[in-house]
């Protein structure tokens, strides 16, 4: 037999992975049938550095045959492997996986003598079958009974279930081999042979059904006596005997669909026993055989012992297995009773509705209040003996998403978060299939399920889809706790399943607040309570956004110009974030003027301050005083500006929301009015959506152009026409912000619509005295030389409004630009001169000599 070289790489840094990598080094130096490869003369271990091994395997002559063994996690070996595989079409590699729990590869002994065998068997098929170049293997720093070189029955009893099943298969294969006819070798039968084994049943001979050597009665036992004990253990063979429901011959049967994982050897003895030798996996008709059961019990069996239930064969789901078929374990299980705790969240069909990293929110979460009402339902979920669907409904799914987050510290256990909706477009046998596995996953695992359908679009595919997602999780007592938006629309879909709704919303007020000042103490701010409540409403971020405003403020610079520059780039994230997302539907504004700008008559002025006041204090005196429950509709507060263009109405609106700090969300009517039968009551719905979402006034200017007065119905587009007015007035009433209208014709407005709005101010055209002032607020100080007595004038003079002196003096400064002078009167006359002209108005004559004379 000619040798072979063996590299023996460890991938990972972990202390146990090198410790097994260097073990196995040893045992290849100590094999005749193998060769040692090494790497640097400074590396100890007799392990091969990752850098060093395309180099080695250049150099090696191409006739002499090489394997590799990776030892490390999958993560760490997988892509190494590809690579390596690409030098030679030779080369065999064996991944050796290190779990938390496991060491892969079945009980050996310390010189690991089955891992070798299987490598030399490895490295003799790869030149002939491509597809066995690659391998995985199980090891576990469990002593093995049967390498031990003691019999099976001396062996002590205190041992885990698996050792115990181990010990029984072992027993079992090995009588089976031992009782089976010489001539039966796996390879080839004599006439003799198929002769006799026509003149037996059609199953284990009578004196092999009678006949039990001692040995494996004692190992039966044993396994008996350590299933008796299965309802207390936390192995996850027992846990899978206790969830699935197994009778013990169910589980016997188990335990011969998990031998091929065990180890090779119980592959050559599958194969034997099925004269095929190529076979490594059994059938339904030899696991039957082998505990001694008739067809038809072995049918039973498979359909009512839970194994088809639980998904414990591959391909039994709902399909009778022919006896001669490979019957199969589900390759996912198998990871798992080997102790890999990860294997259930990587199938597939699992992962794809998964979310494995923690909603965000939690963090900002401090309240005692919040940490007991998130373990309650944490607990309730755990209650093996309280299995119903627990409703968390509302407005606010992130804040249900961060509490659960904020329950599992103290129960000591992880969310198991499912998003069925991404199983939109599969057929309804994926959908059930991939519940089944779920349901199997939050049954083995013991872990709190979450099901969240909170961004489900309300289609009635997608409601039959999880109807028949919802069945499948109850049929198997798999209960869950259900984030949705839509109370009534989940309980449809559960049917007459059992459940109980969170009444509460998810998160109060307060903690919502306490969650502000969580966030800013994150971004290295500080907010008193009083200000904590007042961003709380103005920016209505929900917990999740709140974190990502936090983390966002974090990484920007400070804008140290401002009075609190801390405060000022986290008040800054807060608005970006509440506005993210706003519909194209509308303009976004930043206010650019404050309320002392406007220039209104005192009482108008009045007013405008009276607006900011009743969005400020809202939360007092419909929280704090209980007005809300007397106001069903028009807690918000809807104001109309009316006046001629150019008085200062837009800078009104852009004020207040200055003064509140707030974003303006321009309506613009023109993409809002559809023609198309329901489509403008969908936009205006949408754009009214997103300013409570975003915090933002909304602004509809010119709103006589949809608002006006409703005509007579003559034709449908009358009748429809005078809907969308009605659906637009409802939408204001209904609107918890601050919606401003401004219109130029108040007399064009339905007095129906009137009646709905806290404010209706008039903006008049200002007087001498306020043009003054509009004179002096639109010429910067810097930019002209204009005195007293020229400002004056100037305002008594030129008759016009706030809107067109802003025109004036814009026109002016280029004017002046263009002369490389600062702004003179004379510039200033030039300009209004040309803007009255434009403007259609009677030009007036100014004789700037007179009026300086005058002026002074």
């Amino acid at each position: 037999m000619s040798r072979i070289n063996v590299f023996v790489i460890g991938a990972s840094r972990d202390v146990k992975a090198a410790a097994i990598a260097k073990a196995i080094a040893n045992s290849v130096a100590d094999r005749s049938d193998m060769n040692l490869v090494e790497g640097s003369s400074e590396n100890e271990s007799g392990c091969v550095p990752v850098d060093e091994v395309d180099g080695i395997l250049r150099s090696i002559d191409p006739s002499v045959r090489c394997a590799l063994v990776l030892v490390g996690p999958p993560a760490d070996t997988n892509e190494l492997a590809k690579d390596w595989l690409t030098l030679r079409d030779d080369l065999a590699v064996m991944h050796v996986d290190v779990a938390d729990y496991v060491v892969r590869i079945g009980l050996v002994d310390s010189n690991l003598h089955s891992l070798l065998t299987a490598l030399r068997e490895l490295v003799e098929s790869a030149g002939t079958q491509k597809r066995e170049r690659v391998t995985r293997i199980q090891l576990r720093p469990v002593k093995s009974p049967f390498e031990s070189g003691a019999p099976p029955h001396q062996i002590s009893t205190e041992h885990s279930l698996l050792e115990a099943s181990i010990k029984w298969v072992h027993g079992l294969l090995r009588n089976a081999v031992e009782t089976s006819s010489d001539d039966v070798n796996g390879l080839t039968v004599t006439r003799k042979g198929i002769l006799e084994s026509l003149e037996a049943p059609p199953k284990l001979r009578e004196s092999e059904q009678r006949v039990i050597p001692d040995a494996l009665e004692a190992l039966d036992k044993e396994l008996d006596s350590a299933l008796a004990k299965a309802d207390t253990s936390t192995e996850p063979l027992a846990v899978a005997f206790r969830e699935f429901g197994l009778e013990p011959v169910g589980f016997r049967m188990m335990i011969l669909g998990l031998a091929p994982e065990l180890d090779i050897r119980y592959q050559r003895c599958i194969g034997f026993l099925l004269d095929e030798i190529g076979r490594r996996v059994g059938t339904l008709s030899l696991y039957g055989s082998l505990l001694g059961i008739t067809a038809s019990e072995r049918d039973k069996l498979i359909g009512s012992a839970g194994l088809e239930r639980w998904l414990v064969f591959e391909g039994l789901a709902g399909h009778p297995s022919a006896a001669d078929e490979p019957l199969r374990l589900d390759p996912v299980l198998a990871q798992w009773l080997l102790d890999d705790r990860a294997a259930l969240a990587s199938d597939p069909r699992v992962r794809r509705i998964l979310r494995l990293e923690a909603w965000p929110g939690a963090s900002l979460l401090t309240g005692h209040h919040e940490r007991a009402k998130a373990a309650g339902i944490i607990n309730k979920l755990l209650n093996a003996y309280d299995r119903q669907w627990i409703l968390l409904d509302g407005s606010d799914p992130a804040g249900w998403r961060a509490l659960l987050e904020l329950g599992t510290p103290a129960a000591e256990v992880e969310l198991i978060r499912c998003e069925p909706v991404r199983l939109m477009g599969i057929d309804f046998s994926g959908v059930e299939d991939s519940a089944r596995r779920l349901a199997r996953m939050t049954r083995l695992s013991g872990q709190p399920l979450i099901i969240d359908v909170a961004k489900a679009e309300g289609t009635e595919a997608e409601d039959d889809l999880l109807q028949v997602f919802f069945a499948t999780l109850d049929s198997r007592n798999c209960q869950a706790a259900v984030i949705s938006r839509e109370e009534a629309r989940i309980i449809r879909i559960l049917g007459k399943a059992s459940y109980e709704l969170e009444s509460e919303p998810a998160l109060s007020k307060a903690a919502r607040v306490e969650a502000v000042r969580a966030a800013a103490l994150g971004a290295e701010a500080y907010l008193t309570q009083e200000s904590a409540e007042s961003i709380a409403n103005r920016y209505p971020l929900h917990v999740d956004g709140l974190e990502q405003a936090m983390r966002l403020a974090v990484i920007r610079p400070k804008n140290f110009d401002a009075d609190n520059p801390d405060l000022e780039r986290l008040t800054t994230a807060f608005k970006e974030l509440a506005s993210e997302g706003v519909s194209h539907l509308v303009e976004r504004i930043e206010p650019v003027f404050s309320l002392e700008e406007v220039v209104l008559p005192p009482d108008r002025k009045q007013q405008l301050n009276e607006i900011v006041d009743q969005i400020r204090l809202a939360p007092r005196v419909l929280d704090d005083w209980k007005f809300r429950d007397q106001l069903p509709y028009g807690r918000g507060v809807a104001a109309l500006f009316f006046g001629a263009s150019g008085t200062g109405k837009s800078m009104a609106a852009m004020g207040i929301a200055r003064q509140l700090d707030i974003q303006i969300l321009r309506l613009d009517l023109s993409r809002v009015v559809s023609k198309y039968i329901g489509e403008t009551e969908k936009n205006i719905d949408r754009v009214f959506t997103d300013a409570q979402a975003s915090g933002a006034a909304v602004l509809i200017d010119e709103a006589d152009a949809l608002l006006g007065k409703r005509s007579e119905v003559k034709d449908a587009h009358d009748r429809y026409a005078n809907i969308e007015v009605a659906y637009l007035l409802q939408r204001i009433e209904a609107y918890e912000g601050l919606a401003i209208l401004t219109t130029n014709l108040r007399k064009n407005l339905d007095a129906a619509f009137l009646r709905r709005l806290r404010f209706i101010i008039e903006f008049p055209r200002p007087d001498a005295e306020a043009r003054e002032k509009i004179w002096r607020q639109c010429l910067p100080h810097e930019s002209h030389e204009l005195n007293d007595a020229d400002f004056r004038q100037l305002a008594r003079r030129i008759d016009v409004t706030g809107g067109q002196i802003r025109q004036i003096t814009l026109r002016a400064a280029f004017i002046a630009a263009a002369a490389g002078k600062q702004i003179g009167l004379e510039h200033v006359v030039q300009a209004a001169s040309a803007e009255l002209a434009k403007l259609g108005m009677p030009p007036i004559e100014i004789d700037l000599t007179q009026i300086r004379r005058a002026a002074a």
